[in-house]
């Protein structure tokens, strides 16, 4: 992402390597990116982190591998605004196609993505693949 982003109520940046630890506790399965990792901000409070991978499984496409809220932070749509801003912003870079990575074993991370318009494309691994925007 060539900038820090924002949406109405969130801001978008990079995540420092001192919040990754709060990470582990919102996200006990977390285990460290694999990809960009930028932090979601309510005013200059940390609520999240959102993981992604451009050009990934092909030049535009755009895998998101985690979306994570702080406790209780969630159910108020900061995830989703910050989902909406890398979208909104990989979008001009060439990225048309998105898809998430879910954990099998997080139900409602699932039903977070089926409201942001994901569907299911099948299982990788441990994970739920969904996607937004591909074709067919």
């Amino acid at each position: 992402m060539p900038a820090p982003t924002a949406g109405p109520r969130v801001t978008l940046r990079p995540l420092l390597p001192h919040e990754s630890e709060a990470l582990h506790s919102w996200c006990p399965g977390y285990n460290g990116p694999s990809g960009e990792l930028l932090a979601v901000l309510a005013g200059e409070a940390l609520v999240g982190a959102i993981g992604y991978r451009a050009g990934e499984p092909a030049p535009d496409w755009c895998t998101f591998y985690l979306a994570v809220v702080r406790p209780e932070r969630r159910g108020f749509g900061l995830g989703s605004e910050a989902v909406r801003a890398v979208e909104k912003s990989m979008a001009g870079p060439g990225q048309r196609h998105f898809r998430a990575l879910v954990p099998l074993s997080m139900g409602l991370a699932f039903y977070f993505w089926l409201r942001l318009g994901y569907r299911p494309d099948g299982v990788m691994g441990e994970h739920m693949v969904m996607v937004r925007g591909a074709e067919g």
